[in-house]
Formats: C-alpha cells, sequence, structure tokens
C-alpha cells in the first residue's frame, strides 16, 4: 500500500506529459511513490544516455552489440515531440527496468493497430535473467503507469510483446493490461494487450 507519491521537476502537468518530462534534467526524478511496510522506493526520471547505456547492454547482450544505434535511438526520443523514455529506479540508485512511452499514431505499430488519439505505446526492457515475475518488477511497471495516468491526453495504453515472452506477458495482465489480439509486428508474432484507467490494477 502506498504511503506517498510526489511529482518532482513538473510544475504543471497541462502541456502534458511529452512537454512536461521535456523540460527536466537528465537525472532529474519526475515521479517518486513509496510503499507502507516496506524500505524502500521507486522513482522515475529521464533516460540518460552516457549513464545508463552501460545497464541497458548488461540486461540485453544483444543490444550491446549495436550500442551506438541504440543509443541513437534514445537521442531521437529525447529530442521528439512524441516520445519519451524513463528509467525506474529503487531507491532512487539500482536500475530497474526502462520503460519508452511514445504516441501510437507516430509509432510503427499503428500499420498494425489502429490507434486513434490519446492512445499510447508502452515498452518495458527488465534488469532480469529469471523467468518469473518479481513483485519489485511488477510494483515497476504500476509505478509508471500511475505516473502516466495523471496525464488527462493518456487515455490508453498499448503494449505488443513477442508472443513467447512469457514474463512480459504475464506481468503486463498483473498490472491490468487486457489481451486484444495477436499481431504481427517486424515478422514476429505479437500479443497486444491494452490498459485503461478502468482497467489498471494499481500497485
Amino acid at each position: 500500500m502506498e504511503i506517498a507519491c510526489t511529482t518532482p521537476g513538473i510544475t504543471g502537468r497541462k502541456n502534458g506529459l511529452i512537454a512536461s518530462t521535456g523540460l527536466t534534467i537528465n537525472k532529474e526524478v519526475v515521479y517518486e511513490k513509496r510503499f507502507q511496510q516496506s524500505p524502500f522506493a521507486l522513482s522515475l526520471r529521464t533516460f540518460n544516455i552516457p549513464y545508463d547505456m552501460p545497464a541497458i547492454c548488461s540486461w540485453a547482450w544483444q543490444l550491446s552489440r549495436a550500442a551506438d544505434t541504440v543509443a541513437t535511438s534514445y537521442e531521437y526520443a529525447y529530442s521528439s515531440d512524441f516520445a519519451r523514455s524513463f528509467m525506474v529506479l529503487y531507491n532512487n540508485r539500482l536500475a530497474v527496468c526502462q520503460v519508452d512511452i511514445c504516441e501510437a499514431d507516430k509509432d510503427e505499430l499503428f500499420e498494425a493497430y489502429p490507434a486513434t488519439a490519446g492512445n499510447y505505446i508502452i515498452r518495458v526492457l527488465m534488469n532480469t535473467r529469471k523467468k518469473t515475475v518479481r513483485p519489485l518488477q511488477l510494483k515497476a511497471l504500476q509505478t509508471c503507469m500511475e505516473y502516466f495516468f495523471l496525464f488527462p491526453e493518456i487515455t490508453q495504453v498499448i503494449a505488443v510483446p513477442e508472443a513467447d515472452n512469457k514474463l512480459y506477458n504475464e506481468i503486463l495482465l498483473k498490472a491490468g493490461f487486457q489481451f486484444e489480439e495477436q499481431v504481427r509486428h517486424q515478422y514476429t508474432l505479437c500479443n497486444l494487450f491494452v490498459c485503461t484507467r478502468q482497467s489498471f490494477i494499481p500497485a
């Protein structure tokens, strides 16, 4: 159960998620959540390329082979007016996961799914080598979703994990994402999930 949530670095949300986080510095926390009877907090901050790329490459060895290309994509997201990348931190130190969010009609998935205004795509990269969902990972995703749903322009969030990625599929279901359909995305069979404010299951 939560004790407190704070949004340091944001003076107002009227300009939307992308505009608000575009004003923060790279290591500035934009949202923090503490939990009752737990000695930890989870926080979100904007992605910092030189600081965070080593962690990303250690989580996914495939990315380390194309680190320059991946770093360029994060730089593009940071400077864009339709996408943002975040790190979720345990006690503001240990990285738990990395999260991208993008306006759905600007995403390549738009060809496979008829997104409308207010639809956003989420992509999550977890710091794990295990095949089971850990409570901290679930709380990290839920904390992200709580933050995103603070912004009225976000009506639903779409996730498209590969169909055989059982960990990612399970964690989405536990957070309140609902399965819609299977789609072909980049030559891979994926499950398409949707989460709304009504279906979302908070931490």
